[in-house]
């Protein structure tokens, strides 16, 4: 059994060690956004790379020295089976951020983490939060802006404006004739 939780757990201290040294794959893993690329004054990137290879990349630095020595044997006999316990938790991962988002509500949408920590109310919220879940603020750097992992973000982001694009879509005035 790979234990991945509990507090600051060895293995998703060492997946997210390894996203930070390899942050040009990981944002390609990420699923780059524009709007990030944008504001960096770069292009979006896109992987050649399967997320597999990126996968078993990942499970190599996590797995291939584990203090469990049993952990160690496995994964060099079949590094292959690594892969989905990789992958699985990218996605346990996403889905934990996204609940710390939902309480943060509209008032975390976009915002650093450093942005956040300024208000105090905001600040107490996410310290308390972070007793379940450390791994938020990593994740929130690279995670805040990108709708394909931060739903909170894209569906209240105070820069967009849906009724209005709607609006323009349609073609509707605003104002009744």
């Amino acid at each position: 059994t790979i234990h991945w939780e509990g507090v600051r757990s060895a293995h998703t201290e060492h997946l997210l060690a390894w996203c930070k040294e390899n942050e040009d794959t990981c944002i390609k893993l990420f699923s780059d956004s524009a709007k990030d690329a944008k504001e960096q004054g770069r292009k979006k990137k896109q992987s050649s790379t399967s997320r597999d290879v990126v996968y078993s990349q990942v499970a190599q630095a996590v797995f291939s020295n584990d203090e469990d020595l049993e952990v160690q044997r496995l994964f060099k006999e079949d590094p292959k089976a690594f892969i989905k316990p990789v992958s699985t938790r990218f996605g346990i991962l996403r889905r934990k951020y996204n609940a710390f988002n939902k309480d943060l509500k509209q008032s975390g949408a976009g915002k650093t983490y450093a942005e956040l920590q300024e208000d105090p109310k905001m600040k107490s919220l996410i310290d308390t939060k972070l007793e379940n879940f450390p791994w938020w603020p990593e994740l929130h750097e690279w995670w805040r802006t990108n709708p394909a992992f931060n739903h909170a973000f894209s569906t209240v982001d105070t820069g967009q404006y849906f009724a209005s694009a709607a609006l323009e879509h349609f073609n509707i005035s605003k104002h009744p004739q």
